[in-house]
């Protein structure tokens, strides 16, 4: 009974893809470039818009991601620091598809930054999906990070 929990637990999740990279610009640039507009489809390949959006980007806040496939997924935010992370997730249909991601900045030294970015899928189709199109879900979170990097270093030269 016990490894069918375990089992029936991994099938319900992806690991996390988690990349990172550090960025010629500081965290009040990267926040106000790529976060607190609450336009994340400038730096997510996979995002048409983010609508509905209850407030700025802080503690509590909610959307709804317009994904380029045709879904739209609410979305809370939560654990928000301003200049320093967020964490936004969601789901749809009855929690059978469900995403989750995380973005740290820190501060490398007065020039420089670091962002942390790890992205997930969950749930019973969540899993398939992030097995299924797991490059798909790789390359989309490495693009985000890697349009993170050059808006906030072009913010950042202006």
């Amino acid at each position: 009974n016990n490894l069918q929990q375990q089992t029936r637990s991994t099938i319900l999740t992806m690991a996390p893809i988690k990349v990172s990279a550090t960025v010629a610009a500081t965290p009040t640039t990267i926040w106000e470039t790529c976060f607190a507009p609450m336009k994340w489809e400038i730096w997510d390949p996979d995002l048409l818009e983010v609508k509905d959006v209850s407030t700025g980007c802080e503690e509590g806040c909610t959307c709804v991601f317009a994904m380029k496939d045709g879904n739209d997924i609410p979305i809370t935010l939560s654990n928000v620091k301003k200049n320093e992370s967020v964490d936004f997730s969601g789901g749809m249909l009855g929690g059978l598809l469900a995403a989750e991601g995380t973005v740290l900045i820190s501060t490398v030294d007065e020039a420089t930054s670091k962002i942390d970015y790890s992205f997930e899928l969950k749930g019973f189709l969540g899993a398939i999906l992030g097995v299924i199109k797991k490059k798909e879900c790789v390359e989309g979170t490495e693009h985000g990070l890697a349009n993170m990097v050059k808006l906030s270093e072009a913010a950042q030269k202006n």
